[in-house]
């Protein structure tokens, strides 16, 4: 929700501002020969004091806007800043704000990894974005925190999610929000590439009615050629319910196709959806692919199995 407590204050501020402008027409002797030139001086800095704040205004009020929007529909990379003394109360003083990173997206669970550092203020928290600090790959601590849309949108309307940023080429606040990754070569030819980027352009383009059915055909073809990438779209497809019914079974099992291959997101992804089908079992699961020759330890997955 919008901080309608904030807006009703700036409103209250304006009042009175505007109040006090009359008081200072009723009060002088605006045009007198003597006093003319200071006075206008002394309203031209007015006005511009009242532009600046209204600029302001309008600003934040369009952020929030711009937020509410961003938590109904998060991406992945999508920055949020948060009250972290909402999340824990034993805070330093100083201590105060923090920024966060939305790493994945699995059906409903939005993953999210914190930033090393905590601020004493949100404008210490921007610039820590527009010094580039969040460019490097030690910036975002490895652990991954899940919450579901739900709490996502509860976080948003008690106010620990003041603001949430959507990158615009990998930049926020004018610097980059991640490592900047090396072109890929687009010559190399890898079996379900081709059908796997034209199901990405069909996915993403707002103007195509029947884009995400073509998506899904096409992500469906580069899972079926063995494309780790393609196995995961498609799951993520079957997660949502997008252009099919919804399916955690398929889900599962092309996340299983790309687990397979060594692809550590689709470990983590299958994790979680695991988690929400019952006859799932995760243990069994990490078990299966050790037999298969993937080596955990070297992905460096939280593994704990039975010594049977």
């Amino acid at each position: 929700m919008v901080n309608y407590q904030t807006n009703e204050t700036m409103d209250n501020f304006f009042n009175q501002l505007k109040k006090y402008i009359l008081n200072i027409y009723v009060s002088t002797n605006f045009f007198s020969s003597n006093t003319f030139i200071a006075n206008l001086l002394k309203f031209v800095v007015l006005i511009l004091v009242v532009s600046l704040i209204a600029f302001k205004y309008q600003q934040h009020h369009h952020e929030q806007s711009l937020t509410e929007q961003l938590v109904l529909s998060p991406r992945i990379d999508d920055i949020y800043f948060l009250d972290f003394r909402l999340f824990n109360e034993s805070l330093r003083p100083k201590e105060k704000y923090r920024i966060a990173k939305v790493f994945d997206i699995t059906g409903d669970i939005i993953t999210l990894r914190y930033g090393d550092l905590l601020f004493p203020s949100k404008h210490k928290a921007a610039d820590s974005i527009r010094f580039g600090q969040l460019r490097y790959n030690e910036y975002f601590q490895p652990e991954r925190i899940n919450f579901s849309h739900q709490e996502i949108q509860a976080l948003r309307s008690a106010g620990a999610i003041y603001l949430v940023k959507r990158p615009w080429q990998n930049k926020v606040f004018g610097n980059f929000i991640s490592p900047a990754t090396p072109p890929e070569n687009s010559s190399t030819f890898i079996l379900g590439k081709k059908e796997y980027l034209s199901g990405v352009a069909y996915f993403e383009d707002p103007y195509d009615e029947q884009g995400l059915h073509k998506a899904f055909q096409y992500f469906t073809q580069s899972a079926t050629l063995g494309l780790p990438k393609g196995q995961i779209r498609l799951a993520q497809m079957y997660l949502e319910g997008l252009a099919t019914d919804k399916n955690l079974d398929l889900a599962l099992y092309w996340l299983q196709q790309a687990a397979l291959q060594s692809n550590k997101r689709a470990i983590i992804k299958y994790g979680i959806v695991c988690q929400q089908v019952e006859s799932c079992n995760l243990v069994d699961f990490y078990q299966f692919l050790i037999e298969s020759g993937v080596n955990l330890k070297v992905r460096e997955m939280p593994v704990k199995l039975s010594s049977s």
